[in-house]
């Protein structure tokens, strides 16, 4: 296994950066009461913030500002010294927009933790790419209905914490315990990636975590159908099914959306875990993505650890 770039887990006292890499910010959480909410999270945790330029500012159809604007706001971020981490506020669509105005070995020259999940997927296989832990896991945006364990799960990831989860028994699980380094997230940006420089083809002993929102059977079918012809599933070592949320055609498909995805894993030779709870659902729990884990999975439920 190849080394991985560990950021400086964060301490009391340092400055965290918050920019919005993909779409606006609704006109709902732009408001003071709103940034009371999420800003009193990260003070109770003795963090500092610091807002990106185009944050609010600027709005560009969807998109949170122009490509290069939202860009250049990660790139004062990495070369500011008092950011210690930076925190995406939203997904939604256009991380990948960016990605040709920005130099990704900043990334690798200023290792700092990146943290968000749905479309700063994008981010975390560039980062994962050049051999940088990254964080997968909840995003101010999603504070206003988040339970404890959801802000308990990311604040063990950013402060070093030890992090293992215990799930419940699913149906489809296959049992078998398995070690490898935890990659993914969400599906369709994963799957948007094969054929790039930051596609992941699972070179080394790999626990694929994936989630979803918003997508057809069809469009979840098809990106696992050529996951599997690419040869990529088959080369996992464990795969965890996490959160797929309002799932589009299921009646007409006559099945739900987890019954199509054990078709794609029952032929897998790797344990897998249905129902770990991450993704655009409540609780959110964060991965360290480029972290080796160890998972157990068995009739009695799942066990993942981080090491």
């Amino acid at each position: 296994m190849r080394h991985f770039i560990r950021p400086p887990y964060l301490k009391p006292g340092d400055t965290i950066g918050l920019v919005a890499m993909a779409s606006a910010i609704a006109q709902s959480q732009r408001t003071p009461e709103y940034e009371e909410k999420w800003s009193a999270v990260f003070h109770s945790w003795g963090l500092k913030v610091k807002k990106g330029k185009y944050l609010y500012e600027s709005l560009s159809g969807d998109f949170a500002g122009e490509d290069a604007l939202r860009a250049e706001d990660m790139r004062e971020m990495l070369l500011d010294e008092e950011v210690k981490a930076i925190i995406s506020f939203r997904g939604g669509y256009g991380s990948m927009r960016t990605l040709t105005h920005l130099d990704l070995n900043l990334f690798k020259k200023y290792p700092k933790w990146l943290v968000g999940f749905s479309d700063i997927t994008i981010f975390h296989n560039a980062l994962n790419s050049l051999g940088l832990e990254s964080i997968l896991g909840a995003m101010p945006s999603t504070f206003g209905d988040a339970p404890q364990e959801t802000f308990d799960s990311l604040y063990d990831a950013l402060f070093g914490r030890k992090m293992h989860y215990s799930t419940e028994p699913h149906p489809f699980s296959k049992s078998g315990k398995c070690r490898g380094r935890l990659v993914g997230g969400n599906l369709c940006l994963f799957a948007s990636t094969i054929g790039t420089p930051i596609q992941n083809l699972f070179e080394e002993d790999s626990i694929l975590f994936i989630e979803d929102i918003g997508e057809k059977m069809h469009t979840v079918d098809r990106m696992l159908l050529t996951m599997r012809y690419a040869g990529m599933l088959d080369r996992l070592k464990g795969m965890i099914i996490g959160q797929f949320t309002d799932t589009a055609d299921s009646d007409t498909w006559g099945k739900d959306v987890y019954t199509l995805i054990k078709e794609h894993t029952d032929p897998l030779d790797c344990p897998v875990l249905f129902g770990f709870p991450c993704g655009h659902e409540q609780p959110n729990y964060s991965l360290v993505l480029g972290r080796e884990a160890v998972m157990e999975v068995s009739p009695d439920g799942g066990f993942l650890r981080l090491l």
